[in-house]
């Protein structure tokens, strides 16, 4: 498992994240691709935008696959990207829930102590 630990945002990081992210759902919301909808995501910081995508895309698995049920594959064609990409996003939100979970309960990855 990867070392990961979250990122205290500024308040101004906040409202770009916000403000983006906002941006990337009206896009999706309107029936363009994941990729044009981030697209109109205009943020300089290249590393907080990447988080952004990342997010946007680990929110719309989560929405598509887990809330409504349906497979990652008709996430991939919703979203219209590789199910690869959809598998490897899924695959990360998994992992970071792992840890939030294991930090939350003073516990180690899979359980150990």
């Amino acid at each position: 498992m990867k070392d990961f630990t979250y990122k205290d945002y500024t308040e101004e990081e906040t409202e770009i994240y916000n403000a983006a992210m906002d941006k990337i759902m009206e896009g999706l919301e309107q029936g363009l691709p994941f990729t044009e909808s981030c697209e109109h995501a205009i943020v300089e910081d290249e590393q907080l935008r990447r988080f952004i995508i990342d997010d946007a895309l680990k929110l719309m698995i989560a929405d598509i696959h887990y809330k409504r049920g349906l497979s990652l594959g008709h996430v991939a064609d919703a979203l219209r990207v590789s199910i690869d990409t959809i598998n490897k996003a899924n695959a990360e939100m998994l992992e970071d829930v792992e840890i939030s979970s294991s930090g939350m309960y003073n516990i180690g990855p899979a359980g150990t102590a």
